[in-house]
């Protein structure tokens, strides 16, 4: 097969242009960003299982809270009523004995169930800094998720045009290299990794990077410029420089 050497060193301009479309969509595929918005995602949803925790604790307590205040409230209560009913001296002695009792025990009781109250407070303290401590997390995730989506946006934005531009210069680049060699070129580089030409510089093949032996190097002189060269090992298209 004969190209011109215009369609050769144009058919190399194709492959240069062809290995950045590649590299670029591989780029696009593997930003970055997108690992780590997958791991932001990821925490966000083990934040919000957390916070459903947190929250649920923390109504569980503050409910807990309440009994023990009303438990309180109606203690002193009943105190209170003791103690009037002995401030009136109406009673009589067995009764004023009994109620004097009475007091004693249910102020036992009371300091008891402050006591109680005392911890659950402080529980329910701990519990509304861990909503706090977890929503500031959230937060903080959601702010660095807002950041890496416009990261990836302004990123994908460069290599969609990158992508574009490089294949508007393919368009008009193809035309302008014989049909034959573009067919043969589309069918190696399906079948060798995205490289379908290569130079060969000195003895070495820039495709596969293996050296060509003296006796294929002394037959590859010998042939016109125009004919199309293939390297023995990766059967890719040889230009020579």
């Amino acid at each position: 097969m004969k190209a011109s050497v215009a369609d050769q060193n144009n058919l190399i301009e194709l492959q240069r242009i062809d290995s950045a479309i590649m590299q670029a969509t591989h780029k696009l595929k593997t930003l970055p960003e997108r690992e780590q918005l997958t791991a932001i995602h990821t925490r966000l949803a083990a934040s919000a299982e957390l916070l459903t925790t947190a929250e649920a604790e923390l109504a569980d307590v503050t409910i807990d809270l309440r009994r023990s205040e009303v438990d309180v409230e109606s203690v002193a209560d009943r105190m209170a009523k003791d103690e009037a009913r002995l401030a009136g001296g109406s009673a009589s002695p067995k009764e004023l004995e009994q109620l004097q009792h009475e007091i004693e025990t249910l102020s036992k009781r009371k300091a008891e169930l402050e006591d109680g109250e005392l911890e659950i407070m402080m529980s329910v303290d701990a519990a509304k800094e861990k909503v706090a401590t977890i929503k500031s997390d959230e937060e903080g995730l959601k702010k660095l998720e807002l950041e890496l989506n416009i990261r990836l946006e302004n990123a994908v934005t460069e290599l969609d045009r990158e992508i574009a531009l490089k294949k508007s210069e393919r368009t008009l680049l193809v035309p302008k290299i014989d049909t034959a060699l573009v067919d043969l070129y589309e069918k190696v580089k399906s079948n060798g990794g995205g490289v379908g030409a290569a130079l060969l510089i000195g003895n070495t093949c820039d495709g596969c990077r293996l050296a060509i032996n003296a006796v294929e190097m002394e037959r590859i002189k010998s042939l016109d410029s125009e004919e199309v060269l293939r390297c023995e090992e990766c059967r890719r298209i040889l230009v020579r420089i």
